[in-house]
């Protein structure tokens, strides 16, 4: 079951795009400056009822995508721990392949403590900006996110995220930036995004080191929770699991041209 303060700060967090719309089972965001982020242009089931259908999510997201200039329907089921009838028609249509994991810090885990150089970054120079979208890349096969689209992914978290407080733990390997992790904090929880090691840089304990940083000072801020997402049964959950994580809930999403 999705945890009470990640559908908290998941709520807090659509909440700054252009367009929320709230319902009962919980949200159409849109935002036309961001036309083809599938995150800012998309519904998210975070409360469903037992009679929430695909069709009553489809009258209500496709044309808040068709008025903000998306080309992609995409639909993310935050809970799925109880089926209900818009879950399983997703899946019968065929979900994404890859299905995410909410992964909750234990409190009372010991913090692995860096064994590089770790810088927190809460406001970023010009020069950090051409490297943050390469870092973007590394998170698709090469040639995966054109132009166009890492341009949009920049803009949104430069325009909405930094300025409510998004903030980049860098470690610094030789004089050059080997990787980061984001931390982002609403309503009391701390969630910890990106987490990129770039390339050469790997197995040197890079993502360890930025990811316990995020952590360290999301607890030491007050955070009631700190959360993040995986891949379910990939090699970077099982680093979070080391580090103090745990799988609290599945996340599975319908991603599909809008056309269809």
């Amino acid at each position: 079951m999705l945890p009470e303060p990640v559908r908290r700060f998941w709520s807090a967090a659509i909440e700054l795009a252009a367009r929320p719309t709230r319902y009962d089972w919980g949200y159409v965001e849109t935002d036309p400056r961001y036309p083809d982020v599938w995150d800012a242009n998309n519904a998210s089931v975070l409360t469903p009822s037992v009679r929430l259908t695909l069709e009553d999510i489809i009258r209500e997201l496709r044309p808040s995508l068709s008025s903000a200039g998306a080309s992609r329907e995409h639909i993310e089921f935050w809970e799925v721990s109880a089926g209900f009838p818009a879950v399983e028609e997703a899946r019968r249509i065929g979900m994404t392949e890859r299905a995410d994991v909410v992964m909750v810090f234990d409190p009372s885990s010991s913090i692995p403590r860096p064994g590089v150089e770790v810088d927190e970054v809460s406001t970023p120079g010009e020069d950090f900006w051409p490297w943050f979208k390469r870092s973007l890349s590394e998170f698709e096969s090469p040639g995966a996110l054109d132009e166009r689209v890492l341009g949009q992914l920049v803009a949104r978290t430069r325009e909405v995220f930094v300025p409510v407080g998004e903030r980049f733990f860098v470690t610094t390997i030789d004089g050059e930036r080997a990787g980061y992790a984001a931390l982002i904090r609403l309503e009391g929880v701390g969630y910890v995004d990106n987490v990129v090691t770039m390339p050469g840089y790997r197995r040197r304990g890079v993502a360890s080191a930025t990811v316990s940083a995020a952590v360290e000072s999301s607890r030491s801020s007050g955070d009631e929770a700190t959360f993040l997402l995986a891949e379910e049964g990939g090699s970077p959950a099982a680093l979070y699991e080391r580090l103090g994580f745990s799988v609290a809930s599945r996340v599975e999403t319908l991603s599909r041209p809008l056309s269809e």
